[in-house]
């Protein structure tokens, strides 16, 4: 099989992955909610396949460089779908809580198989079944957690388009340390302050979405945290501009976009529920701490990509100042020697013969003599050409 054949296997087989799971999802919230509008989420799977035929057709199969937009369009399918569940998960719970008065149906949490009917064709009954018994709640975990598993897997079998082997394997450790800690955020949810707060859950909701962001940029995950594990040491050279996106540099690009999309808004979410709803778990706690030191090392790392630039422009300015002092004496020379007057260059001919007729009229004797006299008439004709140099200023 050659090459370019299994990077479209690879291409189709991601984004189908992706598809499975987007109707599961959907299929999910269907179950639950029994509301047919739900279906149409689905035409965002319209748009990956769209996606599909133009990556195929312009690209191979291979991946685009600094965006990945299959993973968006992912995103865009199953991440509604999860905000649906959770809501109706969460008004559920409200009411369970206030003692509202509901069907027993209602009320149940049992763990149930994911079954479809799908009608019958020559008297045989067609049914999809995914033998697998949840709750609720734990079918909700489960997607999430799927959707962070499928964008580890999926980002390892996309072809690496024009990533190195060595920046997807930093890329794929990388979202893996990413996906552990947006998993660690919705620890919050067990807390009874959030559990039954519906603008607190939407929040929540709303910084998990944004931090999902980052799968679908490649060049955050490759810049923004590959120093902080030591893999790999860091090999700087000078030629930054291949290393710029936009203004920026790709560190710093990487850099803040990390702290804006996951860091920083994990940090004042958590400190909101320490300082404002008394939230002072252990796992609280430590998640804050843990948020405050990752942000302080990425400012500290944003310093320091800013001073090794100071230096490899200061570098490139006295390389540059330097060629150019060559280069004007150079041309100081050229002009000082094209400024000498004819009577001058007569006499430095004349000596220069002078010098050749006295050497062709004693080569046996010279042939005898030791190296040092050599070297001393070497000299003294250097000397006279030089001492006439000087009278013609």
């Amino acid at each position: 099989m050659s090459a370019s054949v299994l990077t479209i296997v690879r291409a189709v087989i991601v984004r189908l992955l992706f598809a499975a799971h987007g109707i599961v999802s959907i299929w999910r919230l269907f179950v639950v909610t029994q509301d047919t509008r739900y279906w149409y989420l689905a035409t965002a799977l319209g748009l990956l396949f769209t996606e599909a035929l133009v990556t195929l057709g312009k690209k191979g199969g291979k991946e685009w460089k600094w965006f990945c937009p299959s993973v968006f369009i992912y995103l865009l399918s199953v991440v509604p779908s999860i905000w649906f569940l959770e809501i109706y998960e969460l008004d559920r719970r409200i009411l369970v809580r206030e003692n509202v008065t509901m069907s027993s149906g209602y009320l149940d949490n049992t763990a149930k198989d994911l079954k479809a009917t799908l009608g019958s064709v020559l008297g045989v009954q067609l049914e999809i079944h995914i033998p697998i018994s949840l709750t609720s709640d734990e079918w909700i975990r489960t997607l999430e957690q799927l959707l962070l598993l499928l964008l580890i897997l999926g980002r390892g079998i996309l072809p690496k388009g024009k990533l190195t082997h060595d920046q997807l394997s930093q890329l794929l450790l990388v979202y893996i340390g990413t996906a552990a800690d947006i998993v660690e955020f919705f620890e919050a949810f067990k807390e009874d302050e959030v559990r039954y707060n519906k603008m607190l859950c939407l929040v929540i909701l709303g910084i998990w979405s944004l931090s999902l962001l980052q799968f679908s940029i490649v060049l955050t995950a490759a810049r923004a945290r590959r120093d902080q594990s030591g893999l790999v040491p860091r090999v700087t050279t000078y030629k930054s501009s291949d290393n710029k996106v936009g203004c920026c540099q790709a560190d710093v690009f990487g850099i803040m976009i990390s702290i804006v999309l996951q860091d920083a808004p994990f940090l004042v979410l958590r400190m909101l529920l320490i300082f404002q709803y008394r939230v002072l778990s252990y796992t609280n706690m430590f998640f804050t701490s843990k948020n405050t030191l990752v942000i302080v090392l990425l400012i500290y790392r944003l310093v320091v990509v800013q001073l090794e630039k100071r230096d490899e422009r200061n570098n490139a300015y006295s390389l540059a100042a330097s060629q150019s002092f060559d280069s004007r004496s150079l041309r100081s020379y050229r002009t000082v020697d094209s400024g000498l007057s004819s009577e001058s260059r007569d006499s430095k001919s004349r000596l220069a013969h002078d010098l050749s007729v006295s050497s062709n009229g004693f080569n046996d004797v010279e042939n005898s003599k030791p190296t040092h006299i050599k070297l001393q008439r070497t000299t003294v004709a250097r000397t006279l050409s030089l001492d006439d140099l000087d009278s013609n200023f």
